[in-house]
């Protein structure tokens, strides 16, 4: 039986991918971005991204962020490397990602405590991101929850196909949320450990040759330093695990939209760039 390798992208917004499709002219060349408007057909993905749903696989393209935005995210540069490097290769991107959600209660895992709710879900609430923007409260648990519930629909798809599917990265986008609170970022690595041991758990079988690639923040967050060197050490201190030092590869929030940038998401090219920097360390 033929393989699949899967990559997971999940993690909150930079991870939704707030990079704005009309600056990318600016910044590649008009055959890139054509390529990328038309999408990866040998790079399919399955998507619940902020309030958007693919209800299934789909050719990657520029529309897999949010629902009223003309946005992407970080699984177009991953598609645009692994297609230069892999041409005519299959690869199933799988993303779950929410913004402003947490690992300390959205991501909250069963392994990270009591508060772990199994039932939890996103149909807890309708639009559910943007009630609890606008300031509802959600159960412990959805994100992690919606996030196993995909990973499985999707494994069950590709097997449907005949491809026998394997967990081959886990990118993850996250942290701002905790480093805007001293307590939140104290514990963050303990979470996490649990939370990755979770999804070991969770997909035993699939997901032993897996590597877990962890994106830093960016410099706007209160405690952001003290985050990164948490992330920094935990993919140091363990196999399989490895820290992007995005500051150190220059990724800038500070440009897009203009005349009046978004501080807390990363800029158009900076957001493909994020891509490649995840897809350096997928091997199929």
């Amino acid at each position: 039986m033929k393989k699949a390798d899967i990559i997971i992208l999940s993690g909150q917004s930079n991870a939704v991918g707030v990079g704005y499709v009309k600056y990318l002219p600016a910044h590649f060349p008009a055959g890139t971005v054509d390529k990328w408007r038309k999408g990866y057909k040998d790079i399919q993905i399955n998507y619940f991204s902020h309030d958007k749903k693919s209800g299934g696989f789909v050719d990657t393209t520029v529309n897999c962020a949010e629902q009223t935005k003309d946005t992407f995210g970080p699984e177009l540069g991953i598609a645009d490397a692994l297609d230069l490097r892999y041409p005519g290769k299959k690869f199933f991107i799988v993303k779950c990602a929410f913004g402003g959600m947490s690992l300390y209660k959205d991501y909250y895992s069963p392994s990270c405590g009591p508060e772990y709710d199994a039932g939890s879900f996103a149909d807890q609430l309708p639009s559910i991101v943007k009630n609890i923007e606008a300031g509802a409260v959600a159960r412990y648990s959805w994100c992690y929850n919606e996030l196993v519930k995909i990973t499985r629909e999707s494994i069950d798809a590709i097997k449907e196909t005949g491809y026998e599917p394997e967990i081959k990265a886990f990118c993850w986008m996250q942290g701002e949320n905790e480093a805007c609170d001293a307590g939140r970022t104290a514990v963050y690595g303990r979470l996490y450990d649990c939370f990755l041991g979770d999804l070991k758990k969770e997909f035993a079988g699939y997901i032993d040759d897996c590597v877990f690639i962890d994106g830093g923040i960016s410099t706007i967050w209160p405690f952001y330093k003290e985050l990164n060197e948490i992330k920094r050490n935990y993919a140091a201190e363990h196999e399989n695990c490895v820290y992007i030092d995005t500051i150190a590869a220059g990724l800038t929030t500070e440009h897009e939209p203009e005349g009046e940038p978004d501080l807390y998401h990363y800029d158009s090219d900076c957001v493909i760039k994020l891509g490649h920097l995840f897809a350096e360390h997928i091997k199929p």
